[in-house]
């Protein structure tokens, strides 16, 4: 009989240390820690030929069945022998995808035949999609990538325009694009750009 009392008068005391540690003593609400700002680069960061077009290097280099400087190579002068000159932005993660250590713009330009003034390498924790689309915005350029880019269409509305992205694949050691290949964009993209800095 005393067992139960004395489990009673302990439950009875639990209880009332539990309330009186939650009215006296409440707990300390967490700090929010504040947002930080996404990254947004100035408006030009980089020199921008007449005839460019930006290449989603990080994909294409994908388009076979392994990840592949070759085809990304083949695709590159696909796109000069049609009179563009590309500007290829990586990924930090590039030369991991494809040799297990670090590649920057010096290291890729001898593997893609261009030069490194062409090529991006964004730093580690930057979003190269975001990087892309800013620069293809500004400079109202084509974007050569498998990727459509819905996540970024409200903030790059550019990315949902009409012939905007270019599509391709490797098929039988060749590049199949999915859409028009002509210089007659580049055209309409060099008349729209003097016309806005009129």
């Amino acid at each position: 009989m005393q067992d139960i009392d004395l489990i009673e008068l302990i439950s009875i005391a639990a209880v009332f240390l539990l309330i009186f540690r939650r009215f006296i003593f409440p707990r300390r609400r967490r700090r929010t820690r504040p947002q930080r700002t996404p990254y947004t680069p100035p408006k030009s960061e980089i020199p921008v030929p007449k005839n460019a077009i930006i290449v989603d290097g990080s994909n294409v280099m994908h388009w076979g069945p392994e990840p592949s400087a070759k085809i990304l190579s083949q695709v590159l002068r696909s796109l000069a022998r049609a009179g563009y000159t590309p500007i290829v932005f990586f990924d930090a993660s590039v030369g991991y995808v494809l040799d297990d250590h670090y590649y920057d713009e010096a290291k890729l330009a001898p593997l893609l035949g261009i030069s490194q003034e062409h090529i991006y390498v964004v730093n580690k924790g930057v979003v190269a999609d975001e990087r892309i689309l800013s620069e293809a915005t500004n400079h109202g350029l084509r974007v050569v990538s498998n990727d459509r880019f819905r996540d970024w269409r409200v903030q790059f509305p550019h990315a949902a325009k009409k012939g905007v992205l270019l599509g391709g694949t490797w098929r039988e050691g060749t590049v199949v694009w999915r859409g028009k290949l002509d210089r007659q964009v580049v055209r309409d993209q060099v008349e729209r750009l003097s016309e806005a800095a009129v």
